[in-house]
């Protein structure tokens, strides 16, 4: 046992801690207006400092901000103190802004409201983001709720909410490591990654978090049938032979016999090639757009609806026990002042959640207004980053504020969400190229030929659009274009 001595160690480290009041106002940034609205409801019944406005007062929203810049301004002495909140709110307004963390561990109390550990608001907040029938709700629940660490639920918080509408990964594994990098610090990033990918993969749905339909399948394969062995030959290599019924090929090319083989193909039509389908036919969520796009001097200018958001005032009485105007208790008072912070955050989040969210939909209404001009096929390459960079902010926030907010344009409703796409190819979009593929393929019933992939990329190469013949097949799977010799099968029938 020699070499072995116990120390004692002196360690200096700089350490992040975020208030609840930090929490809640990057949690707001999340919520959209009506559930912002719910929110503001229950917190003005709940702290007496706050007085309802009536919103359809065409004035309200100007006495509103009056009153919060009074409010602000008034000196309320505090132990003989004044206290400057304005000052202090402009340093957290910002500081939450451009926060490099936005994804918060709800793990602590697993985000129920039992009267003790948090106020009701933040409850509140919480319930309306995080409960539901999203995929992105469903698995942030089992994740609390799960085995994950502290690191892994933040993780596992920016993973599910990069996730497609079909429920694989609409950002890289290197995106996910430089996430992990730049806010969590871990020791080994790819190793967290890929041990918190693991975990969500087996979380249900099954295999949703993966990085396409082939290991999506992978996953359920491996989770539900284990020992065949088979079943996962053929996911990863003879799918197309199961879609063409070529049975014969799979049991030469796998040497097992036609029985095996079809007891795999039956084991592989329970798997899901689209882990968020069951989500997709839930209770219909009807959907109110927060913003709304209109066209001054040539420019597309975005706009929010905030008329559902009830208009907030600082009551007069309360006002006047802070200022000294009315004798009280000191218990009273302090009450009085502590409940009025709260309600000076409310309303100063509010407005610093409002800015941020326009600010982000504005700058993609910029970047995106050729879709706007020309219609489908015009939505220019575009991610969080891009968006992130140019407001000085981090992806995280621009991937908060831009998450369940819909926008009503002439062209219809769209997430905002819509308008960032995914692989690039110069000055076309992965959709912009899907449409070149579809257009492609139509004219074959002009043209009389039928285009194999690898003559559909030489055409997209002639069109200035470099692309391997199986990314070709790629988007023609995922727009469910079947292959050329079934196409040629289906004109000679």
């Amino acid at each position: 046992m020699s070499g072995m001595e116990l120390r004692q160690n002196l360690k200096l480290s700089q350490q992040l801690v975020m208030t609840p009041r930090l929490q809640l106002a990057i949690k707001m940034l999340a919520l959209n207006n009506m559930e912002l609205s719910d929110v503001i409801k229950q917190e003005i019944l709940e702290n007496p400092i706050l007085d309802a406005e009536d919103i359809k007062d065409a004035k309200a929203e100007e006495y509103i901000e009056n009153e919060s810049s009074k409010s602000q301004s008034e000196e309320i002495t505090v132990d003989g103190k004044v206290a400057d909140y304005e000052e202090n709110f402009k340093d957290i307004a910002q500081y939450v802004v451009n926060y490099n963390e936005q994804f918060i561990d709800l793990s602590n109390g697993g985000g129920y409201f039992d009267g003790t550990d948090k106020n009701y608001l933040e409850y509140k907040i919480e319930k309306s983001f995080y409960s539901g029938t999203t995929l992105y709700e469903n698995l942030m629940e089992q994740v609390r709720t799960g085995d994950f660490s502290g690191e892994e639920i933040l993780l596992a918080e920016y993973i599910t909410g990069n996730l497609d509408s079909k429920g694989f990964l609409s950002v890289s594994k290197k995106d996910l490591e430089d996430f992990a990098i730049s806010v969590l610090k871990p020791d080994n990033a790819e190793a967290l990654v890929e041990k918190t990918l693991y975990k969500i993969n087996r979380l249900d749905p099954v295999g949703a978090a993966s990085e396409n339909i082939i290991s999506s399948l992978e996953v359920q394969a491996d989770f539900y049938f284990k020992k065949d062995y088979l079943l996962k030959d053929i996911i990863k290599n003879y799918l197309k032979e199961v879609a063409n019924k070529n049975y014969q090929k799979i049991c030469r090319a796998t040497k097992n016999g036609m029985d095996e083989v079809l007891n795999s193909i039956e084991n592989l039509k329970k798997l899901n090639p689209n882990p968020a389908a069951n989500f997709s036919k839930d209770e219909p969520r009807y959907i109110v757009p927060d913003l709304f796009l209109k066209k001054e001097s040539g420019r597309y200018i975005v706009i929010m609806e905030d008329n559902s958001i009830p208009g907030i005032k600082i009551n007069s009485y309360y006002k006047k026990i802070l200022n000294g105007e009315i004798s009280v208790s000191q218990e009273m008072k302090n009450y009085a002042e502590e409940r009025f912070k709260s309600a000076l955050w409310l309303m100063k989040s509010i407005d610093a959640r409002k800015e941020t969210i326009l600010n982000i939909a504005q700058k993609i209404v910029d970047k995106q207004a050729d879709y706007f001009d020309k219609g489908s096929g015009n939505l220019k390459p575009l991610i969080l980053k891009d968006i992130a960079d140019e407001l000085s902010i981090h992806e995280s926030t621009v991937s908060r504020a831009t998450a369940n907010k819909y926008l009503s344009t002439h062209a219809g409703v769209f997430e905002l969400k819509d308008f960032f796409t995914g692989a690039s190819y110069g000055e076309s979009s992965s959709e912009n190229v899907m449409n070149r593929i579809k257009a492609i393929i139509n004219s074959e019933n002009t043209s009389g030929s039928i285009f194999k992939d690898n003559e559909i990329a030489e055409i997209l190469k002639k069109q200035g659009i470099s692309i391997a013949r199986r990314t070709v097949a790629k988007y023609r799977e995922i727009m469910n274009i079947p292959s050329s010799s079934i196409r040629n099968k289906n004109k000679i029938n």
